[in-house]
């Protein structure tokens, strides 16, 4: 850590963030780029990094490092086909163009540096600790260390509903059990009056396709993957040319990638195991390729994390990595299917002075709802469900008496956690900066689960099962803070 060369005397730092190389391994790699841009033979330089704020911060740290002066022009395009490629060198757009974007993340970069290397030392030198402070893993903690507090301090309320043969629940909470069973007791047997009934078709969308934090979010809840486990995993399914780049935040792919999935499912029906007659039947019912799958407009630097046209075939992948490739597979397959659609029955019925109240529904198109995984704590849907009219009546002979006790939030898993970085929008009172991170979140795609894996190895977060929960030391240490470094919104 360095921590003993640690001094109040040489804070605060501002260095002149000049970029300068740290990795010998990569001189070579160093040599040949400044060699061939201070080439004569060289009179313009085009920028082919990923068009958003990190790739453009990568090509002018090198463009500045090297001294270079020579024009450039930037190559923006969203996907790697032959098609994307060739349109976008056909339209290459002036550097200039994306000056504020560069300016962006240069000034994400310094305040990282600045707030990191300050705070920590300052805090380190009075705890003599080397902690690790952050503009995202702190304000994370005091998250994750509030959510504890609030559990531990949480009073269980306990009430009481009657419920109806047919599953529907009074709206009236009862007290005590003994006043529901007082209640019970002059309802069984009573005619129950249907005064409400209503019955509206409706579907429910395909799902988005994955960005690596859904994925993450996914794997965590279906297999107990780590933030950390799903990235180096899909990393290493990119890596063998199974799975296209993972560190994206879009769910969406480009117009120009319309025929390679097209090709993709074309292989898969072709396959005799596995999901050959799922895309057969894909492929005959026409693939849903609408705005929720294709929408350049919502592509920053890559598109959304799919399957390549590679078959798994002889290449040697792990376990894990097959439910991983799985997982996309079937978010992919799920995307181009029909949307799932229901009757949806709402009933109110009125008995001895008490309202109850029933929601069912009843499939009348699976669609891509067949193939959804289950996740954990949810319960099946009921099939068989009685049809009222509005005016009608019925006698019910059995009501029975419900305990009802309120639940503590849970403690942070991976997912729900990488949810509240996604969505932090909605822990944030002040308008102009809620919208500046409206879809963004903090920490990014490529971030978020080493900022989990620090906060644990610096030993403020631990691990128990699935949960993340703030340690006695991360409690006492975010508790020492100031509202302005913990705060999400300062």
């Amino acid at each position: 850590y360095g921590f003993k060369e640690w001094k109040l005397d040489t804070l605060p730092i501002f260095p002149d963030f000049k970029i300068c190389p740290t990795d010998p391994s990569k001189d070579g790699v160093r040599s040949l780029i400044s060699e061939l841009m201070n080439s004569s033979d060289v009179l313009e330089i085009i920028c082919a990094t990923d068009a958003g704020r990190e790739g453009e911060l990568i090509f002018r740290h090198i463009y500045n490092a090297n001294n270079c002066t020579k024009p450039v022009k930037r190559l923006w395009i969203n996907s790697v086909t032959d098609e994307a490629i060739r349109e976008g060198m056909k339209n290459l757009k002036p550097m200039s163009d994306y000056d504020n974007m560069y300016a962006a993340a240069f000034t994400r970069e310094k305040l990282d540096w600045i707030i990191g290397m300050n705070l920590s030392r300052l805090y380190g030198i009075k705890d003599e600790y080397p902690h690790k402070i952050g503009r995202v893993k702190t304000p994370l903690l005091s998250i994750i260390a509030d959510r504890d507090k609030e559990i531990e301090n949480f009073v269980s309320q306990t009430s009481y509903k009657l419920v109806l043969d047919n599953g529907a629940e009074s709206t009236e909470d009862f007290p005590s059990g003994d006043a529901a069973e007082e209640k019970k007791s002059q309802s069984v047997g009573k005619l129950v009056n249907v005064t409400a009934a209503e019955k509206v078709e409706k579907s429910e969308n395909r799902p988005l396709l994955y960005s690596l934090t859904s994925l993450q979010m996914d794997a965590n809840d279906l297999y107990g993957f780590t933030a950390d486990e799903t990235l180096s995993m899909a990393q290493s399914l990119y890596e063998k040319k199974l799975l296209t780049y993972p560190r994206t935040d879009s769910e969406y792919i480009s117009e120009d990638m319309k025929p390679l999935i097209e090709g993709i499912v074309k292989m898969l029906s072709e396959s005799p195991v596995g999901n050959g007659e799922r895309a057969k039947n894909l492929l005959n019912q026409g693939l849903n390729l609408d705005k929720r799958v294709v929408d350049n407009g919502k592509i920053d630097d890559h598109h959304a994390i799919i399957i390549t046209n590679q078959s798994l075939g002889s290449i040697s992948v792990s376990e894990n990595e097959v439910k991983l490739y799985n997982l996309v597979l079937n978010r992919l397959l799920m995307a181009l299917d029909k949307p799932h659609v229901y009757m949806q029955y709402n009933y109110e019925f009125w008995c001895e002075d008490i309202t109850y109240t029933l929601s069912c529904k009843r499939i009348v198109q699976e669609g891509w709802k067949a193939y959804r995984p289950k996740y954990e704590g949810e319960t099946e849907e009921k099939s068989d469900i009685p049809e009222y009219s509005e005016g009608g009546s019925f006698t019910s002979e059995i009501i029975t008496v419900k305990e009802v006790k309120t639940q503590p939030k849970k403690h942070f898993t991976d997912k729900t956690l990488l949810s509240v970085m996604k969505n932090i929008d909605n822990r944030i009172e002040d308008k102009s900066l809620k919208s500046a991170v409206s879809e963004r979140g903090i920490g990014t795609s490529a971030t978020r689960a080493e900022i989990i894996k620090q906060l644990i190895e610096a030993e403020y977060v631990e691990r128990k099962g699935k949960q993340l929960i703030a340690t006695e030391f991360g409690r006492a240490f975010i508790d020492s803070l100031p509202d302005n470094v913990k705060s999400v919104e300062r």
